[in-house]
């Protein structure tokens, strides 16, 4: 059962008081299970019965981790929990939260967990390296996307597209974006990109503000591709950055490489509901809070 030992990854920016872990580990603390939690938080929960571990232990020995925070949380914990096939669940501590599962005052429907009346979906997520004249670099693998842009500087940056070694665009942009399906809804959507549902297994490229009248337009791809994307620049920098995370600069004629990765993040699933009741709920809830903004 995922629910025999449950491991918490807090978010101290999100909750700093910890008041909605404390409120997770309450309701957790009537069922029978085994709640873990980072050692380096052991101040913070001394009335609770919970067992304290190394942080990287939790994605190793837990069959179910419990995330609270926005999107960027689940995607830095997705890229651990993959390796040990251990499910997550998030709970939105964020804006909008497009990967977590509850809000924060739902605890409630965590019952379904332990009446077993639950799904766990399974996200594909991609791998990523940079080949240089030496050899292949591994970059890290990505859940949402994998972005090649430009620096600081207002320049655009020179960007070849291959598939499987044939040649299929050249972009003069702002960058490109290769997206998962699950990366769909947040920068390749944001750059004009389509909204792919999740059991689809396909890469999307969609240029950043490309300075072009023709190859302009998002580019879906087979999920069994290779897809490489060259740096062409030689005035000005360009930059791969994963999932969000710290960029790395890219040399000319540098490659980032991408394709399927053998691991898929496991998204634990309690509301009988689809990937576009989601996508409906959100943007609903994104407009309402456009709509408050303007009021004040």
């Amino acid at each position: 059962m995922i629910t025999d030992k449950i491991g918490i990854i807090p978010n101290e920016k999100k909750d700093p008081r910890f008041e909605n872990t404390k409120n997770l580990m309450k309701f957790l603390s009537g069922k029978n299970t085994d709640i873990c939690i980072g050692e380096n938080y052991r101040r913070h929960f001394s009335g609770f019965a919970v067992t304290y571990a190394p942080e990287d232990e939790l994605y190793k020995a837990c069959g179910l981790l419990f995330v609270l925070g926005g999107d960027g949380t689940m995607l830095k914990a997705a890229a651990k929990a993959s390796e040990g096939d251990i499910p997550l669940i998030g709970i939105n501590l964020g804006r909008i939260g497009f990967m977590s599962e509850i809000e924060c005052d739902e605890l409630y429907l965590l019952e379904n967990l332990f009446s077993g009346e639950y799904e766990i979906k399974s996200r594909m997520m991609l791998d990523v390296g940079i080949i240089k004249a030496g050899g292949r670099i591994d970059a890290g693998t990505a859940l949402n996307d994998a972005v090649v842009s430009k620096g600081a500087l207002a320049k655009l940056v020179e960007i070849e597209l291959a598939r499987d070694g044939t040649k299929i665009a050249g972009y003069m942009a702002d960058g490109v974006i290769a997206a998962t399906p699950t990366g769909s809804t947040a920068y390749s959507m944001s750059a004009g990109g389509p909204i792919i549902d999740p059991e689809i297994e396909c890469f999307c490229v969609t240029p950043i503000c490309p300075h072009s009248l023709t190859v302009n337009r998002p580019l879906i791809f087979a999920g069994d591709s290779r897809l490489e994307i060259t740096n062409r620049n030689i005035s000005s920098d360009a930059y791969l950055a994963i999932d969000g995370q710290t960029p790395v600069k890219l040399e000319e004629n540098d490659i980032v490489s991408i394709k399927k990765s053998k691991f898929a993040a496991k998204l634990v699933s309690i509301k009988k509901r689809g990937f576009f009741d989601v996508v409906r709920a959100k943007f609903a809830c994104e407009r309402n809070d456009i709509t408050k903004n303007r009021e004040t």
